[in-house]
């Protein structure tokens, strides 16, 4: 058997053991919405169906390289490590520089993250600027002050905004911000708007968590 057998093989196993559990948790979270049995949190977040690929984002550091790898590259990559899978992420997408809003938004983030109390090592957070304009220096400050746990990462508003609307969402980084929810193998499935509260977001989080075991 060759090596590009072998790597088919890899893969498809990998996509069977991690893909499908999310993606049933996903779609029974949909049904028991839909069917009433999930009261609390319907019509919370904007579900996003079929999901879009993490790669959407263009997440990258500051020096440019990406911060995050779609599935298939993950797997491609591995010599013969085992895969590890991702904690689910909570990510703050803003096209502008985080002002007072965006400091109250993420300090909700911070406080919901540190609620899930035994969960809190299967979610991590991240801060997405997509502004032409770098960081402030007072905004960096206050990230490795109060929020030194949450990643800091980059991407550029109008590619993001483009492969978002290629999988069916607008968004507008100009003036609104968002939450955007990613499950463990990279796949964006869910978003906030400003106008969500930390409870409806940590009302589908604790269901999604429940219905799956990755992460």
């Amino acid at each position: 058997m060759n090596e590009n057998v072998k790597s088919k093989i890899k893969l498809a196993v990998l996509l069977l053991i991690t893909a499908l559990p999310v993606s049933l948790a996903t779609l029974s979270f949909k049904s028991a919405i839909e069917s009433g049995d999930v009261v609390a949190t319907a019509n919370k977040g904007n579900l996003i169906l079929p999901p879009a690929d993490i790669s959407a984002l263009a997440m990258r550091h500051e020096d440019g390289e990406p911060v995050f790898r779609n599935f298939e590259e993950e797997i491609a990559s591995l010599g013969d490590e085992e895969y590890q899978i991702r904690p689910w992420l909570l990510l703050y997408v803003t096209g502008n520089d985080c002002a007072e809003a965006c400091q109250e938004r993420i300090h909700y983030m911070q406080q919901l993250h540190i609620a899930l109390g035994k969960n809190i090592q299967r979610v991590r957070r991240y801060y997405l600027h997509t502004a032409a304009t770098p960081i402030s220096s007072e905004v960096t400050r206050l990230f490795q002050t109060e929020f030194p746990s949450m990643g800091v990462a980059f991407s550029e508003r109008e590619v993001l905004e483009q492969n978002m609307r290629e999988a069916g969402v607008d968004l507008s980084l100009a003036s609104e911000s968002y939450i955007v929810l990613i499950d463990p193998v990279g796949n964006v499935m869910m978003y906030y708007t400003d106008e969500h509260t930390a409870e409806d977001i940590m009302s589908d989080l604790e269901t999604l968590l429940k219905y799956s075991s990755l992460g």
